[in-house]
């Protein structure tokens, strides 16, 4: 997307206007809308991510609970960054990974039969429903999570996870201040896979990945997946983390940096206007009924 300021004058922006602060619930709406006019001016394909607190880096489920157990930290970003940002970090997260996909969990009897008659990615259906139930994989016994980041098409899906914290089923108004990030697609180049998921997790074996070279995110939305009532309602688009020395907005803000368009841009949510906007929510018909079906 094209670079553009804040449109009022009360919204605080940072230097590179990579963080925006709107002070009120309508002005949020207002920037927001702003700021994904910049993209649909040029047809770009705009993503959305809340984050229930703003503090939070880019990085997949994976990365967070893995570091946490491997390191022993409650808080995984405290992790300094003379350990995380060395390609021995990367590969020892890599490694983990092949050992959960692969060894540990593997696509069903059934999802492989599905590839056969209906050309479905067994890997990737399981990624997708180990990001959309996580509930259903969890093990205390193992890290938590994949590699992908879930994105979705639909602003207000990216904004309810933005406002809303606590477990299904007590979902709660978050008691900090949330982020909702802002992604152009179409920004960081022809990302989106037409191969399958074991193709790259093969590909993760391989010198030039596990020596943090070809490690650039990566975005997953096959044309032709299973039906899935959660995913229907969220209407996600997975980003693949494929460096773990780094959260996904390191990556693209470096990308940026080599004079490419804006790729994102992440909109700081006051604490304070989350009750606001848990109403817009609601009179949007995005409730917790809405986001998680039974």
């Amino acid at each position: 997307m094209k670079i553009v300021d804040p449109k009022l004058k009360s919204t605080v922006c940072s230097p590179d206007r990579r963080e925006w602060v709107p002070s009120t619930v309508e002005n949020f709406l207002t920037e927001r809308d702003h700021i994904v006019k910049a993209g649909e001016d040029k047809d770009h394909l705009i993503l959305f991510r809340g984050q229930r607190n703003s503090e939070w880096l880019l990085d997949s489920t994976f990365v967070r609970d893995g570091v946490a157990k491997l390191f022993g930290i409650s808080d995984y970003q405290a992790i300094p960054n003379t350990i995380r940002r060395q390609v021995s970090f990367h590969r020892l997260m890599a490694s983990l990974l092949l050992m959960k996909f692969g060894t540990i969990w593997k696509p069903s009897k059934e999802a492989f039969a599905k590839e056969k008659s209906h050309d479905i990615d067994p890997w990737f259906e399981l990624l997708k429903n180990a990001q959309q139930y996580p509930e259903n994989y969890n093990s205390v016994y193992f890290t938590q999570g994949t590699f992908l980041v879930d994105w979705t098409i639909s602003q207000d899906i990216g904004l309810y996870f933005s406002v809303f914290d606590g477990p299904r089923g007590n979902r709660q108004i978050g008691p900090t201040d949330g982020a909702l990030w802002i992604y152009d697609g179409s920004s960081t180049g022809n990302i989106q896979q037409v191969v399958k998921v074991e193709r790259i997790l093969n590909l993760m074996t391989e010198a030039d990945f596990l020596n943090g070279e070809k490690t650039f995110p990566l975005m997953f939305h096959p044309p032709k997946q299973t039906r899935q009532l959660r995913a229907e309602n969220q209407k996600p688009i997975y980003i693949a983390q494929m460096d773990f020395r780094y959260d996904l907005a390191d990556v693209w803000a470096s990308y940026e940096s080599q004079g490419n368009e804006r790729a994102f841009v992440k909109m700081r949510i006051l604490r304070h206007l989350k009750q606001g906007l848990a109403k817009y929510l609601e009179s949007q018909n995005v409730t917790e009924d809405h986001v998680y079906p039974h």
